[in-house]
This record gives C-alpha cells, structure tokens and sequence, in this order.
C-alpha cells in the first residue's frame, strides 16, 4: 500500500487592516475603504486640492485621525466639513452587511 501523504494546512492569511475615509463635506458624506492609514491621507489629500479646500488636524492618535475641512480663499475662512480616518472594522463590516440584507428583504408594494 502507498504511503499517505501527509497534509499541513497552510496558515491562515494575516488579515490586512482596512481603514475607511470618511468626509463629511457640507453633509454629503463621502466614505473609501483603503490598505493604510498613508494611503487614505493621500487621497485626502487629493480630494483637498481638487475642491480647493485646507485642513488642519483636529483629534490625531495612533488610530483615529480627524481633520476639519475649511476653504481658505473666503474672507473668513470657515470650517465646510471634517474628514476621519481609521480601522475598518468587524463591526463596522456587519452592521454594513445588515444595512444591505435589510434593503434587499424590505418588503416592496406591487403595481397593480
């Protein structure tokens, strides 16, 4: 009889954190998922220049970071939004999950 060949399950995969951009400009929200915290920022930082606005840090530790948005070419410049930064989380990834089966289940009216 041939020898069985012996079977290793490979290691689960390390979860790569997801962090979401969140900007709230003049209430319309805005929210992207992405890899790192650097790379939100550059998007940020994007979405900065293309609507000419600034920021100036208002709440950073080492996993959220929260930015008030302002436009700098009016004679008092004002705050126009805010922007977070941080994780993507489980939680987060749920209470997504029951938004979406909840409008999928929602019972609809028929035309007659």
């Amino acid at each position: 009889m041939p020898p069985t060949p012996s079977y290793t399950p490979s290691p689960p995969p390390e979860e790569t954190p997801i962090y979401t951009l969140t900007i709230d400009d003049h209430g319309a929200d805005t929210i992207t998922l992405h890899d790192t915290p650097a790379a939100a920022r550059g998007t940020l930082n994007t979405y900065l220049e293309l609507a000419d606005y600034n920021c100036r840090p208002a709440q950073l530790n080492s996993v959220h970071s929260a930015y008030a948005l302002f436009a700098p070419h009016e004679d008092d410049p004002r705050i126009v939004g805010v922007a977070t930064i941080e994780p993507y989380t489980e939680l987060d990834a749920r209470r997504d999950l029951n938004t979406v089966l909840d409008a999928a289940t929602r019972p609809t009216a028929l035309a007659c």
